[in-house]
């Protein structure tokens, strides 16, 4: 390929990548506004809940489609292109039910995309020999990015997401074609439905993902810091700038929305360090941080209600999370057979992702309703504490490649 092509093509995966994590800044941070406006709490509850519970499973079959489609990017755009459709119809003011089943709808389409995007860009990178962080950093950016700027126009009218959406989607398809083709290569080994036996060894299935230990103590690792924060997301923002009459800190809303931008700016020194981080200390020693890390920032937030130790914990908060969905992300694509590497992705996300969040409303509403926000950071402290102990007793004493650094 030439130079310059090369380099539009690389433009595009930046690009593409940007929009691509926009996408859930509009679902995850505008579509709850909306939806207070229109329904009572508890419907709205209801909900945001959807999207969650369709992310346990949805993502399987699209995963399983990228890898077995020519090319990763086709599955991707198509995604894109048909919950843009859906998105734009929640404009439509519906009753209860029938909006419970157009959001249902949206996250089948919208939950795969950003473990397809990861695996395109994880297995770009590799082949390539470039650096992966900078390209996922622009992930990071998008989501801020757009989150600012929608900001300032849904103060007049929420309805302008619904409009940035469609137009993202346009864009973020058209780049998507001008970026480097991953093919799925489970296509490649397709062979004559008569021919079993061939077939049968030709193509790894879903099963082998589930018999590889290191990726479910992975996974499962993930699921209980992706719980640990689900109900941070979920119900600390009310502890900070709720009514202290009712055990609240009743402190200004900027501050909430400062804790999210020093979250997001934790995830940008990661993302430029993505390689060499892996490289030169492995998967194993930056789980081993990213759990004591956790265990040291649920307890200050259980302990201290001060603000500035509460914001100078959000500095490390989106490092800690982030690592741990990159320790499994890592894995997959250096030691999963390459016709699984968006099933596995897809995989990743709806167990260590997608059942948090739905536990992290439910569960985390229990805790939250007989401990409060700072006997429930307490709690997850001590999950995370037995769940270490865990990984002390396995992944630690793993001193095979897979976790080692690579230097």
């Amino acid at each position: 390929m030439p130079t310059q092509k090369r380099k539009g093509s690389l433009f595009c995966l930046y690009a593409s990548n940007a929009m691509v994590y926009a996408f859930n800044a509009l679902f995850y941070c505008f579509l709850p506004i909306y939806f207070n406006d229109l329904y009572s709490s508890e419907q709205a509850g209801i909900i945001l809940s959807i999207g969650p519970a369709v992310c346990v499973i949805a993502p399987m079959f699209w995963g399983v489609l990228a890898d077995r489609a020519k090319y990763k990017n086709t599955v991707l755009i198509s995604v894109i292109l048909i919950s843009a459709v859906f998105f734009f119809l929640l404009k439509i003011r519906l009753a209860f039910l029938p909006m419970c089943f157009l959001v249902a709808v949206v996250m089948l389409f919208m939950s795969p995309i950003a473990a397809i995007i990861d695996a395109i860009t994880l297995e770009h990178s590799e082949n390539a020999h470039i650096s992966y962080g900078p390209i996922r950093v622009m992930g990071t950016l998008g989501f801020g990015g757009i989150s600012l700027i929608s900001g300032l126009f849904t103060g007049a009218d929420i309805n302008v997401i619904f409009y940035i959406f469609v137009g993202m989607a346009i864009v973020c398809s058209a780049a998507l074609m001008l970026c480097p083709q991953i093919e799925g290569h489970a296509h490649k080994k397709n062979v004559p439905k008569t021919d079993k036996t061939k077939q049968e060894k030709s193509s790894p299935c879903i099963g082998s993902l589930i018999r590889d230990k290191r990726l479910m103590l992975l996974i499962l690792f993930m699921l209980v810091l992706q719980f640990a924060y689900s109900f941070y997301s979920n119900f600390y923002p009310t502890y900070l700038t709720g009514d202290p009459a009712e055990g609240a800190l009743g402190l200004p809303q900027w501050v909430w929305g400062l804790a999210v931008l020093l979250t997001v700016a934790g995830e940008i020194p990661f993302f430029f360090l993505y390689n060499k981080l892996f490289d030169r200390f492995g998967i194993r020693t930056l789980l081993t941080v990213t759990l004591i890390g956790s265990i040291v920032r649920y307890v200050l937030l259980g302990v201290f209600s001060s603000p500035v130790i509460i914001l100078a914990v959000n500095v490390f908060t989106g490092f800690l999370v982030t690592v741990a969905t990159y320790c499994g992300a890592t894995y997959i694509t250096r030691f999963i057979a390459p016709e699984l590497q968006a099933t596995g992705q897809n995989f990743m996300y709806c167990i260590g992702q997608g059942i948090p969040r739905v536990l992290g409303g439910v569960v985390g509403g229990i805790m939250n309703a007989h401990l409060g926000a700072q006997g429930s950071m307490l709690l997850s402290a001590g999950a995370i504490v037995l769940f270490t102990i865990l990984f002390f007793a396995t992944i630690f004493r793993d001193h095979s490649e897979a976790f080692a650094p690579r230097a």
